[in-house]
């Protein structure tokens, strides 16, 4: 792994334009070459051409690796430093961790008033968010000032004391820990049959592992492992109980003040895994419910893991617009995020997803064209080279099922062969053997010339759609290739059968 491609591909705009601000201190020609290497790198337009990188960069210079290598060097510290810079108060773990950082500092200097004041704003904030790891190191830090002869600000006898609480503290913590795998290990052998009540299970395995009922209280515990029993429950497929158990244990923890700010990402996981269960149980009224909390969320904190989850908010709306025959909802709610994203500039996943998006919810109202025009901005070169391979691989099947619509036969003839010398490798994959089947019978359906009549291709047609999964919503398929065949066979909307399939 390039670590350094991968820190400068996955950065935020706000990361961006603050490494910008950060790397304005650059004044030397040989600095001012290293954000022209992070707009490079940034611009993909090298990404397989190491080779003419150098080039670009040292364009009188002769054997210039190493020097390619110190520049790649010195461009991530400077990135580490700006990131670190940017989120210094991130969480209160950063925060803490911090502020033990800069403790050191002033012992480094000879100032024990003011690193002593530090590990003290440190062990505050340690203590109320029970990180006994850190804990145990800054009062091992503050032990160890109390050595120094000239500092009698410290009684190191407290500071034992609180060590050795500490000690203990933590020692419950690890068997908390050990707690959560031994009822996880427990609970997955058991599998949670359709027979047996949750609760129960819950109960007899903690019994039977002689876990002490103030350790399955600690609001960390609790909350590990419900999502132990949701992921059991996901596994097997039993939607309908695990809808029943996520919004019982979710009132519960409510109700006991178990979510805090420490446990508040859990929350909004637990949130999201309501939104998507609601969904696949085709709840949609439910669900909007469950949105709304997650929105009101997404707020809390300071907007804590707002940037993190917001798009999970616009996914589930959208989701929910197109399976509840709410199309124009979808089109509207689309336009406005790009409308919104365009004044701050949008990474290449939210360009892919609203696009992609927007362009099927033109297609199913009948709109093609002006999903063709949407879905291309996907192919420019500003976005198409930063997009996973998946995604590459995913909006040029889309691509040519719209164009197919459109009558634009030639194009779907010659896209199919690029694409399968574009994605040879993906092809081969197992996992994409009905994309692979499907281009062989859409490209059979552009060359016969009365492909429906054609009785050889309406049998492969048939047996295509036969041989299809179900749909399910979650599915993460922007149109579903054995319905869309289905479509065709039946001559209908593929819209129409897709609502149709999601009402059975």
């Amino acid at each position: 792994m390039d670590s350094l491609l991968e820190i400068i591909k996955n950065l935020k705009k706000e990361e961006i334009r603050n490494f910008k601000i950060f790397s304005k201190r650059f004044h030397r020609q040989e600095d001012i070459k290293i954000t022209t290497l992070f707009d490079l790198m940034r611009s993909g337009t090298y990404d397989n051409d190491e080779k003419g990188m150098i080039a670009k960069l040292f364009t009188q210079d002769k054997d210039v690796s190493n020097a390619y290598y110190r520049l790649k060097n010195r461009l991530k510290t400077e990135l580490e430093k700006s990131l670190l810079n940017l989120h210094h108060n991130l969480d209160e773990k950063i925060e803490t961790i911090n502020l033990v950082t800069l403790s050191s500092i002033f012992s480094y200097k000879g100032q024990y008033d003011l690193s002593l004041y530090y590990l003290k704003k440190a062990e505050k904030t340690a203590l109320a968010n029970e990180y006994y790891d850190l804990l145990d190191f800054i009062y091992s830090q503050i032990i160890e000032l109390s050595y120094n002869y000239d500092f009698d600000e410290i009684n190191p006898l407290d500071y034992i004391e609180k060590r050795q609480e500490n000690t203990r503290k933590n020692s419950v913590f690890m068997d908390a820990n050990n707690a959560i795998a031994a009822v996880r290990y427990s609970l997955k052998k058991s599998n949670l049959s359709s027979a047996q009540d949750i609760d129960f299970e819950l109960k007899k395995t903690l019994e039977d592992l002689n876990i002490a009922n103030e350790i399955y209280k600690i609001p960390y515990v609790k909350v590990k492992i419900s999502h132990c029993i949701r992921s059991i429950l996901f596994q097997n497929k039993d939607f309908a109980r695990l809808e029943k158990y996520l919004i019982e244990s979710f009132n519960d923890f409510e109700e006991e003040k178990t979510f805090t700010k420490s446990t508040h990402l859990s929350k909004i996981t637990q949130l999201t895994w309501i939104v998507n269960t609601l969904m696949v149980n085709k709840k949609w009224n439910d669900a909007i419910v469950y949105i709304e909390k997650l929105y009101e969320e997404l707020y809390k904190y300071n907007k804590l893991y707002y940037d993190n989850f917001i798009w999970t908010y616009y996914q589930s709306l959208i989701t929910i617009y197109i399976s509840s025959n709410q199309v124009e909802k979808a089109i509207q709610l689309l336009e406005q995020i790009i409308d919104v994203q365009a004044t701050k500039g949008m990474q290449s996943f939210y360009e892919f997803s609203t696009h992609g998006n927007l362009a099927l919810c033109y297609y199913f109202n009948r709109n093609t064209s002006e999903g063709i025009k949407i879905l291309s901005r996907l192919f420019l070169k500003d976005i198409y080279p930063k997009l996973s391979t998946e995604n590459q691989f995913a909006i040029s099947i889309v691509e040519i099922i719209l164009h197919y619509e459109n009558a634009n036969l030639d194009y779907v003839t010659y896209r199919i062969g690029e694409i399968r010398r574009q994605f040879k490798t993906l092809l081969k994959d197992s996992l994409h053997l009905e994309e692979k089947a499907f281009l062989k019978i859409l490209l059979n359906m552009c060359n016969k010339a009365d492909p429906m009549h054609d009785k050889l291709l309406m049998s492969q047609m048939k047996e295509f759609a036969a041989n299809a999964s179900k749909v399910q919503i979650g599915s993460g398929k922007y149109i579903e290739l054995g319905l869309w065949i289905e479509s065709k066979l039946e001559k209908k909307q593929y819209y129409n059968c897709f609502y149709e399939a999601l009402q059975v």
